[in-house]
């Protein structure tokens, strides 16, 4: 599980930190920078790819012109707070800790970008390191980034305008697969030593593991193959997820309970019908016998499936990120979607980051999710994005227990109490 997320001079965030749990929500008003935070776990999801920063910031096109990465908002001529000249990425992961670091310069019209520093730490020391506090390399070039590695006597050579954690042990982003089973399977002779290469294996596939979910209803009306069990990230494959889904009685059983609390059908189950092709599109029975196919289905209910479809689904994702959560759902429904979250959270040991900008959601948050509630906010007349637990924020604790913390948030207190504490004016 990841822990923490540092950002330095990354987009509007000069300096911060999100502390992750299980379950983190992120709240704030329009502009304050959640959706910089989705960027930042974009990136580092980009560097478990083996991509250069090119390919990272920009696109990746593959063979016969298809598009295969849409690249960071904005490029590299955006992505660093006021145009500085470097911004640098900080992540942790697992218990014990791993640490991994990179610092990068994103290049302009007419140069590169490169790396300017990285670094690896886990609960024994360096991993690896460009610039250790013990016995620095010394940087020759900015083409190339000189590295110390445990367990190796000489410093190494790589090129800057690639993660050094995938050109390390270049074969483990080759093998990288979503999934969270038998992935570690079949590794290939490497030159370094195996407590380097299983640390970093063992963390870009965490980083690969970042699902991105995007819903769009047209995508999710799509016929899909049988046996395309990987939910796409606009909820492509949703039919064929869905069948998978019930070929296991028990998780057919849950998908049919959540699909009668979160919507109004009384559904009892599922249907599959193919085209000439073999192609498959859901159908949903209700009591009576009427049927609706996805073609439909309403928007709603379709997020509701797809959401349903990704936590509940044979191959689901190690990490999620949600942007606005509560997209298409009517509010009774909200506290159902998050009992959903948080029971998936618990037992299928997933982690979700979310972002909202819907009041009751805080309401509805257990007490252990609550304590990674988030703000996200920008002080009056200042350009820079800050993050604060909300339980963090002073007095927060107290208040909350005698107000009702939807209509807290709805009414501005959280951002005014750090306006106050900010100018170090007593509330």
């Amino acid at each position: 599980m990841f822990t923490k997320l540092k950002l330095e001079r990354f987009k509007n965030f000069e300096r911060a930190e999100l502390l992750l749990g299980p379950l983190t929500l992120c709240i704030g008003a329009n502009a304050s920078g959640k959706s910089n935070l989705r960027d930042a776990f974009r990136f580092l999801h980009g560097i478990s790819r083996g991509y250069t920063l090119v390919d990272i910031m920009g696109q990746k096109w593959i063979e016969g012109g298809v598009l295969q990465w849409q690249g960071i908002r904005g490029g590299n001529q955006e992505i660093t707070y006021r145009q500085t000249e470097t911004f640098t990425l900080m992540v942790e992961f697992g218990r014990p800790t791993y640490i991994y670091s990179i610092e990068i310069n994103p290049g302009s019209t007419i140069s590169r970008p490169r790396i300017v520093k990285e670094s690896f730490y886990g609960p024994e020391g360096m991993i690896f390191d460009s610039h250790p506090s013990d016995n620095p390399p010394h940087q020759k070039d900015i083409e190339h980034l000189i590295v110390r590695i445990q367990g190796k006597k000489s410093v190494e050579s790589f090129i800057a305008n690639q993660p050094v954690l995938t050109q390390i042990n270049q074969p483990v982003s080759s093998q990288i697969r979503r999934g969270r089973r038998g992935r570690r399977s079949n590794r290939k002779k490497s030159r370094w030593p195996d407590v380097v290469t299983e640390a970093i294996e063992l963390f870009v596939e965490a980083l690969g593991s970042i699902q991105f979910l995007d819903l769009n209803p047209e995508a999710m009306r799509l016929p899909s193959l049988p046996g395309q069990t990987i939910l796409g990230d606009r909820g492509e494959n949703l039919s064929s997820v869905l069948q998978a889904i019930c070929e296991d009685p028990q998780r057919k059983a849950k998908l049919i309970d959540w699909i009668r609390e979160l919507t109004p059908m009384d559904a009892q189950d599922f249907e599959f019908p193919a085209d000439q092709a073999g192609r498959i599109l859901v159908s949903l029975v209700e009591e009576d016998g009427q049927k609706t196919s996805a073609y439909s289905a309403s928007d709603g209910t379709l997020r509701f499936l797809g959401m349903i479809a990704a936590l509940l689904g044979p191959e689901p994702a190690d990490f999620y990120f949600f942007e606005e959560l509560e997209n298409g759902l009517h509010p009774a429904r909200l506290h159902l979607l998050l009992q959903l979250i948080e029971r998936q959270v618990t037992e299928e040991n997933i982690q979700i980051v979310a972002t909202s900008h819907s009041p009751p959601l805080l309401r509805f948050l257990s007490p252990a999710s609550l304590e990674y509630a988030t703000l996200v906010y920008r002080l009056p007349g200042d350009s820079d994005a800050r993050i604060k637990r909300i339980l963090d924020i002073p007095d927060a604790r107290r208040v909350i227990d005698e107000y009702d913390i939807a209509n807290l948030y709805e009414s501005g207190w959280f951002e005014d109490a750090m306006i106050f504490d900010e100018a170090k004016i007593p509330i």
